[in-house]
């Protein structure tokens, strides 16, 4: 079972280390903006659907190749396998892309999955690049069928307009979730379905509130005013569930394309979160320190976080705490040196957001 912690953290250890440390965030950027003209249509939240969209249960839209540049030629119907759809610029993704899909691959081969990528590039440019990445792809490629049909067909079929974007096909033919393939929880959703726990119900509400979540961070990427309206129906959408309302803060605290972070809003959502938690708090925690860590407050986001460490409860916990702590440890080393090295009358900014090329 792939680590979910370990995902999670990836985006923090890109948010908090320095640029060399970026590979854990995606090179691919969105390739469509989230329409914030009508985001607050009706007072729906960004992420809605809308009653053509399709939803989860619905048997997979075919797929039409060019050409298939590495593996067996697929074709998406019932039988026994579970297919991990990925469309993307595949020569745009970086090692870390391009190793977790192929992981994938690895682990689940056995329980008959098969990882597929997509990619619109020119069939000669994919099998260059292929070619020159060897054992590192170790998962079946595909030109799509130009100029991009498949893709649309499975974009429009889910109202899913942002690329990359990943589809699983359970082994009855429909489709059984879909999200980014990195920070969506694919490797988790795999592992839920060829374990034979996934139930489709919880992953339809999982998914709204990450588009829901999605879309008021697109708002809050390009300081729109709305966020703040969007932010305040995501916290009263959340109110009840402590992890959702820690989500919340996390991601305020941790996107490293958000300039102007919504403190307020964090800090209450991490307030009524520690209301409804009765376990272990440590998530809570860990977003507080992260929060001040990246609002200008570095010394104290690190001292919370190694009180944090001191209380944790068990060795997962643990493990969560010591990769926060080492990152930042990492960030404010880089900004002392940064100091002592930069020319007279600048300033190294401790608190910036380290964001990979292609920010949205």
């Amino acid at each position: 079972m792939i680590n979910k912690k370990v995902l999670l953290l990836a985006g923090l250890l890109a948010c908090l280390a320095p640029v060399l440390s970026c590979r854990a965030i995606p090179s691919v950027p969105d390739q469509t903006a989230v329409d914030t003209n009508s985001v607050l249509i009706k007072n729906k939240m960004p992420g809605d659907r809308q009653r053509d969209a399709g939803k989860l249960g619905d048997p997979a839209p075919p797929i039409t190749i060019k050409e298939w540049i590495k593996g067996k030629p697929v074709q998406i119907k019932a039988g026994t396998n579970v297919y991990v759809l990925v469309f993307c610029t595949l020569s745009r993704a970086n090692d870390f892309a391009l190793t977790n899909l192929s992981i994938l691959q690895k682990i689940y081969q056995d329980k008959g999955v098969v990882v597929v990528a997509i990619s619109d590039e020119a069939p000669e440019q994919l099998k260059a690049f292929v070619q020159s990445k060897g054992a590192e792809i170790d998962f079946t490629v595909a030109a799509d069928d130009l100029p991009g049909r498949t893709a649309r067909n499975y974009q429009h079929a889910f109202k899913q307009f942002q690329l990359p974007r990943a589809f699983v096909v359970g082994k009855d033919g429909n489709v059984l979730w879909h999200g980014h393939p990195l920070i969506g929880g694919l490797g988790e959703v795999v592992d839920e379905i060829t374990s034979g726990r996934y139930n489709l119900e919880q992953t339809q509400k999982s998914i709204i509130a990450r588009e829901q979540m999605e879309g008021y961070l697109a708002l809050a990427r390009q300081d729109d005013a709305r966020s703040v309206k969007v932010g305040r129906m995501l916290l009263t959408i959340r109110t009840n569930d402590a992890a959702g309302l820690c989500d919340l803060a996390s991601k305020i605290a941790t996107d490293p394309f958000i300039e102007k972070r919504d403190v307020a809003l964090a800090s209450e959502a991490l307030d009524r979160a520690e209301q409804l938690a009765t376990t272990n708090t440590t998530d809570i925690a860990v977003a507080r320190a992260i929060l001040l860590f990246q609002t200008g407050k570095e010394e104290e986001g690190l001292a919370r976080a190694r009180q944090a460490l001191a209380s944790a409860q068990s060795q997962e916990a643990k493990d969560e705490v010591q990769v926060c702590i080492h990152a930042m440890e990492v960030r404010l080393a880089a900004a002392k040196t940064n100091q002592i090295t930069a020319p007279a009358g600048t300033a190294a900014k401790t608190n910036q957001n380290i964001a990979p090329a292609g920010k949205p």
